[in-house]
């Protein structure tokens, strides 16, 4: 019977955030982004007591393990910090409720929110950035970034926050999130070869933020799948059911797993855990996703208060040819030779695939129900 194991890689005090952005490179190198710590206030702006320079990435080698304890802080490229040629910051506005990829070598942001008013940033902010890590000269490394113009900016996403983006194969996939007023159900690709824009069919109803996809390949077919999700209340609302996107065909079907036969079906719940997964392990051969912790019953305080979380972990799996059936989810077991983390939402769920070809879950931050943000970073194996 496959466990869920959790392992404390880190606590870093000055660390602490939710609402951030969370990406893992090939190679395990965990890249964090952005966030608050207070509600509502973007954090590495580099004014007043934030010290920490504007457009800063925070990296951590997952590769080491339990052997590497140190963060470091990669800073923009001092070349390329003035404002470019059209008078426009060449840097990232801090943000809150932003998404990031880690695609063909570089970093790329998109969206999110800034400033007490959590209206969206502007077309020019909102829309993709690239971060390019380089060798300064020796061992240290800075980041270079760049704002990418689309070939078609005029078929750009509304801009938003609390969407998720997710990359496969040369795209970069944008869906659901919060734009200035209610809560949208659209999907967009963003391809970094040609750098067009293309609106997707949207998903259905109802739209949402705080949702989460996982990219992988079911049935032949590659396909994202979406769980969870708020519009008002905590999706789905229909217990484990999951949506699944066909790339090649542009169609959405919604499919409900059987559920475990001892534990049912993961609740409803937004701002969570969901990612690919992959294994080795023969127990484990037809699992395609995780989900794990996020909001289970939302504050009455709205985004300055804490609700409650989830602290479970749940593997889809999905077996046969049909991309309709053959979907089901077991609930694991949590061991741990030490503690667990408490549950949490509002982190973006990461992973990666090591050298012997295991999935590694990556939880770090988010927003705990005593209203304080985590410093805590967590790896999940699951065998």
């Amino acid at each position: 019977m496959p466990a869920a194991h959790w392992f404390s890689l880190s606590k870093t005090p000055f660390l602490a955030r939710s609402s951030h952005c969370v990406s893992v490179t090939k190679s395990g190198i965990l890249i964090v982004y952005g966030g608050e710590l207070k509600p509502r206030t973007p954090i590495d702006t580099g004014v007043g007591y934030d010290t920490t320079p504007r457009g800063s990435l925070h990296v951590f080698d997952l590769a080491k393990g339990l052997l590497s304890q140190g963060w470091r802080m990669l800073t923009p490229d001092a070349k390329h910090a003035a404002a470019g040629a059209d008078a426009r910051p060449s840097l990232p506005e801090p943000r809150v409720g932003a998404t990031t990829v880690w695609l063909n070598n570089a970093l790329y942001l998109w969206g999110g929110r800034g400033g007490q008013d959590m209206t969206p940033l502007g077309t020019h902010q909102a829309g993709i950035w690239k971060a390019t890590i380089r060798a300064a000269g020796g061992p240290q490394q800075s980041v270079l970034w760049e704002r990418i113009a689309a070939a078609n900016e005029d078929q750009a996403p509304e801009p938003r926050s609390y969407h998720v983006s997710v990359a496969h194969g040369d795209n970069i996939y944008i869906h659901a999130g919060c734009p200035v007023s209610g809560r949208l159900g659209t999907l967009h690709a963003f391809n970094v070869n040609n750098s067009e824009w293309k609106a997707l069919a949207s998903a259905p109803e109802p739209g949402r933020g705080g949702t989460s996809l996982a990219a992988t390949t079911v049935a032949g077919k590659d396909v994202l799948l979406r769980f969870g999700g708020f519009c008002g209340q905590q999706l789905p609302s229909a217990a484990g059911e999951v949506d699944v996107y066909i790339i090649e065909e542009d169609k959405w079907v919604t499919v409900q797993p059987t559920a475990d036969p001892a534990h049912g079906a993961p609740g409803p719940r937004s701002v969570a855990g969901f990612t690919h997964f992959q294994s080795p392990f023969p127990a484990l051969s037809t699992a395609v996703a995780v989900a794990y912790h996020g909001e289970r019953d939302a504050s009455s305080q709205g985004h300055t208060g804490a609700g409650q979380f989830w602290d479970d972990v749940w593997v889809l799996s999905k077996d046969g040819d049909d991309v309709h059936d053959g979907w089901s989810w077991q609930h694991l077991e949590i061991y741990s030779d030490d503690h667990f983390p408490e549950g949490r939402g509002w982190f973006p769920p990461a992973a990666w695939v090591d050298g012997h070809g295991d999935t590694k879950l990556v939880l770090f931050g988010g927003l705990l129900s005593s209203n304080e943000r985590s410093d805590e970073l967590w790896e999940l194996e699951i065998n």
